[in-house]
């Protein structure tokens, strides 16, 4: 696994997934099938930021009368479809992306993303596709596996000679969710995964709700690079906040430590459910 191009990959793919815009806010108690975002990220060591949108259609509605806004249409086991566009320094980012719950016990989650980059040197293209099933335990324990499909293509112009290459990963994974949210919408809502390759990383996170429109979250992630490479320790904190359980604001700052690669990533966000 290439643990720059894979890093940016993933990065992108994660950042194009989170919104920031403002919104007219209505009623309380909504019952709410569609949500947008959009999203202002800097990059440090990156000239331009990223700016990006999506589009969420829940396929069923998601209440507000109960738990946390934020994670509601998990703890409500509602499926989803999405869509998005992001773009970062003349890098264009689509995703799709799809949930599924099937009798509260079975969940299919897809996410694809595709980046192009143009430029007088040629074209680069990624692909990256995360697929997971997870089982419920019970209502507060998930526990699952999936694979994440990578792939990278090249038609470099150097002046004097044009050439084209490939290459295609696949990497296992398994992952674990447990929340202790219930009605009320305070509580613990931990995450952990592995992905399993050339390049181990290891992440989670825990992310407490004060109510049902606060929230904070820590996170950790860590990449076991190959020999000649450096170890990847990142640490990040993000703070979610909800007007009422349709409009919400955010923001996030995650950080490299342990080392010189230069990675730090500040986001605002906001989101509109109606």
């Amino acid at each position: 696994m290439n643990i720059k191009s894979n890093k940016l990959s993933t990065t992108l793919t994660a950042l194009s997934l989170i919104t920031a815009s403002v919104f007219s806010v209505s009623a309380a108690h909504a019952a709410t099938q569609n949500e947008v975002q959009v999203t202002a990220v800097d990059l440090e060591g990156v000239d331009d930021n990223l700016y990006g949108a999506r589009y969420v259609r829940y396929l069923d509605e998601v209440s507000g009368n109960s738990g946390a806004y934020l994670i509601n249409p998990y703890l409500q086991r509602v499926s989803s479809l999405s869509g998005g566009y992001a773009n970062l320094d003349g890098i264009d980012v689509f995703n799709l992306g799809t949930t599924f719950y099937f009798d509260d016990t079975w969940m299919l989650a897809i996410e694809g993303a595709h980046s192009k980059f143009d430029d007088d040197f040629g074209d680069e293209d990624y692909t990256n596709i995360d697929l997971k099933v997870g089982f419920n335990l019970s209502r507060q324990w998930q526990i699952g596996a999936g694979v994440i499909y990578q792939r990278a293509s090249y038609d470099i112009n150097d002046g004097t000679d044009r050439y084209s290459e490939s290459e295609n990963e696949t990497s296992p994974l398994v992952f674990t969710r447990y929340t202790t949210v219930g009605n009320g919408g305070t509580g613990w809502d931990f995450a952990a995964q592995y992905i399993a390759d050339d390049v181990d990383v290891l992440s989670g996170s825990a992310r407490y709700f004060f109510s049902p429109g606060l929230s904070v979250q820590g996170s950790y992630s860590y990449t076991n690079a190959p020999d000649g490479f450096d170890n990847l320790k990142t640490v990040g904190v993000a703070l979610d906040y909800w007007v009422n359980e349709q409009f919400s604001v955010a923001a996030s700052y995650e950080t490299d430590f342990d080392s010189d690669i230069e990675s730090d990533v500040a986001s605002l966000t906001a989101s509109y459910r109606f």
